[in-house]
């Protein structure tokens, strides 16, 4: 590209930023946002019916059954799952804790199908209940698996480690939904009633409410790299200077107080006020060091302040703390994502955007996105309600998507890259909210595509294994299956990375998931050594492919 014409580039970028400046004036960019907002109304989304529901709880709680036999698990010979569970009750006397405990139970497990149920009829209509409706099929399997295991035991103690990780997964997914605006009454009904219940069963078995430990301690340890990768940053980007040497001392007493965050978020025994308290000590010591790395105006720094702050916020819901808005941390953030449209245009040569199927209306495109940033900025430091700044972010997440849909063609690695940064900014400020995200998730998606593709392979090897050892006369058929389930797995994670509609990842994953169901048909009457391998991926392969057919399906 020469000289010139990367002057010219950056002469128009210049003058389509101040001509959204000088829009924020009048109250045109509140017209073009509404208009914008008319045009990004998501596709109609597909609703499951409540027995492909049912089917769905079914089969998450017969894996999630695989995991806690694998548990209790005395006898490896009888590691392997059934998916109808253990019929009939242990021997002995029923301790009086339990005969209240099975009602309490049952109750808790009806309430929360329903509650599934109503969620799945209103996404259509509330779209932010998309990424929990596979927390509510969780929830609900594991009240399900709960119901059935409080029915094969005569004490109610050995029901208390299942309990734990439905109350945890529950009390999280009841705090995520409390910000959901749009929920019908008795929706909210159902969800009272499941708190209620809860804290009856907690008082049976004695016991405090519970967090997602496993979660909050990978979380914390994430953390502790941010900090880490800070410190780095500072070192590298500010040199020996007396700021840069505070900085350094400060980051690293916060870092020693995330890790000793991290250590009581592992330890089950830690009293969850303690943990907490823990967390709020860490806030107070990074919130001042944040705001003096702010004033820096520094591209590395602001982009590991934004991870840190994603992740501390994810933190602050996993300890399901009040909701709350820093307000100055909103307007960072809204500055950073200025600069992020800024940097793309910088990196991105006029010929490529010249070339582009939606040239016309790119630089218009970033006139609405550049103007949604500052009227959010506007609504902030103004003082609005919270009703208000998330009605206001709601245009900014439609210039994003509106944005990328114009350049997400471009045949630029690093104007792709500043893309996806845009993207990791804007969901940023989401978390920042506490906002759930209303779009296809794509990279959670290939997350998941990932770990299923994974899967498949290693579940391949095992079944392998398990039908050289013990011949059976459905071995071939097991085995074509099995390789066409991680041939199908595979294809499903490169149409996600590629990009390919969601209509095809929809017929995809129905394939994936309907293979699936043909070859667990086939683990369950192995009874050699194996089992225990087989039940153990069978545990982990199940909520995935849940959650991902949730994601793409709906």
């Amino acid at each position: 590209m020469s000289r010139s014409s990367s002057r010219l580039t950056d002469r128009i970028c210049r003058e389509g930023m101040r001509l959204a400046s000088l829009a924020l004036a009048g109250s045109s960019l509140i017209a073009s946002s509404t208009d914008l907002l008319a045009q990004g109304t998501p596709a109609t989304r597909t609703t499951y019916t409540r027995d492909q529901t049912r089917d769905m709880i079914d089969d998450f709680s017969s894996s999630l059954q695989e995991k806690g036999q694998e548990r209790r698990r005395t006898n490896s010979n009888r590691a392997f799952p059934n998916p109808a569970g253990v019929p009939g009750t242990a021997p002995g006397v029923v301790t009086a804790e339990l005969k209240q405990l099975r009602t309490l139970i049952r109750d808790f497990s009806n309430d929360a199908s329903q509650l599934t149920y109503a969620l799945n009829e209103q996404i259509r209509v509330v779209p932010s209940l998309r990424p929990l409706y596979t927390d509510a099929l969780r929830v609900s399997a594991e009240a399900v698996g709960l119901d059935k295991r409080a029915g094969q035991v005569n004490d109610h103690r050995q029901l208390s480690e299942e309990f734990q990780d439905l109350d945890a997964d529950w009390r999280e997914l009841a705090y995520r939904l409390e910000s959901v605006r749009g929920l019908q009454a008795d929706t909210r009904d159902l969800i009272a009633n499941l708190n209620d219940g809860g804290e009856a069963i907690r008082k049976q078995l004695k016991m405090q409410p519970q967090l997602n430990r496993q979660s909050l301690y990978m979380k914390t340890a994430s953390l502790a790299g941010d900090l880490e990768n800070l410190i780095d940053d500072i070192g590298a980007e500010l040199g020996r200077s007396k700021n840069a040497q505070q900085y350094i001392m400060q980051g690293g007493r916060v870092r020693q107080e995330v890790l000793g965050l991290a250590a009581l978020a592992r330890d089950d025994q830690a009293d969850t006020a303690l943990v907490v308290e823990e967390y709020k000590r860490v806030e107070a010591m990074w919130l001042p060091l944040a705001v003096k790395l702010q004033t820096e105006d520094n591209r590395y720094l602001e982009r590991s302040l934004r991870r840190i702050t994603q992740t501390s916020g994810e933190i602050h819901q996993l300890l399901l703390l009040p909701q709350k808005v820093d307000k100055q941390q909103l307007v960072y953030l809204t500055s950073a994502l200025k600069k992020d449209i800024d940097e793309f245009f910088e990196k991105t040569p006029l010929i490529l955007v010249v070339r582009l199927p939606k040239a016309k209306s790119a630089l218009s495109t970033a006139d609405q996105f550049y103007g949604v940033c500052e009227h959010f900025v506007d609504v902030v430091n103004q003082g609005s309600e919270l009703d208000e700044i998330v009605d206001s972010f709601k245009y900014i997440e439609q210039a994003e998507k509106t944005f990328n849909e114009v350049f997400n063609t471009i045949d630029s690695d690093r104007a792709v890259a500043v893309l996806q940064r845009i993207d990791q900014t804007v969901s940023t400020i989401r978390t920042a909210l506490q906002l759930q995200r209303e779009d296809f998730n794509r990279p959670a998606a290939n997350d998941l595509a990932a770990s299923i593709e994974n899967l498949t392979e290693q579940l391949d090897f095992a079944a392998k294994r398990w039908l050289n050892d013990d011949r059976q006369p459905f071995a071939k058929a097991c085995l074509q299956e099995t390789a066409s389930m991680g041939d199908a797995a595979v294809r499903l994670h490169q149409d996600l990375v590629r990009g390919v509609p969601i209509a095809q990842l929809r017929r995809e994953m129905d394939e994936l998931y309907d293979s699936w169901r043909t070859v667990y048909g086939y683990l369950v009457k192995c009874q050699t050594e194996d089992r225990p391998t087989l039940g153990r991926l069978s545990s982990r392969l199940t909520p995935a492919l849940v959650e991902l057919r949730t994601m793409i399906t709906q």
